[in-house]
């Protein structure tokens, strides 16, 4: 029987997934932090329901890689609790946000 992860039930989530999995930490970081703030900023949801959902959901053992970084954690929790419609929208806006990060990144240490 193959355990198949909820993100992986969605082709463009799972690839976001396992791009973020296979960058550094640093990277990986600033990109957290920007998707968080485009989820709360650009979709209609419940802010204070995802700020509850996030604080409810204290990890206690770090099994998932992205649990170890708790800006990833959150936004990962917070794109698992919208629904097919919303994560469409998010995924496409967080490829763009990727693009200009890393893009800002290459051009930063190029020299």
């Amino acid at each position: 029987m193959n355990y198949v992860r909820w993100y992986d039930k969605d082709p463009d989530l799972s690839h976001l997934m396992k791009f973020l999995e296979s960058i550094n930490e640093e990277i990986r970081s600033e990109i957290a932090q920007d998707m968080i703030q485009i989820i709360l900023n650009e979709l209609k949801t419940n802010k204070d329901g995802e700020i509850s959902v996030l604080s409810n959901s204290n990890v206690k053992e770090y099994k998932r890689w992205y649990d170890k970084n708790i800006s990833l954690h959150s936004a990962i929790e917070i794109i698992k609790n919208l629904d097919e419609a919303q994560r469409k929208e998010i995924i496409s806006l967080l490829m763009e946000s990727i693009v200009q990060i890393l893009t800002e990144y290459n051009y930063e240490n190029k020299e």
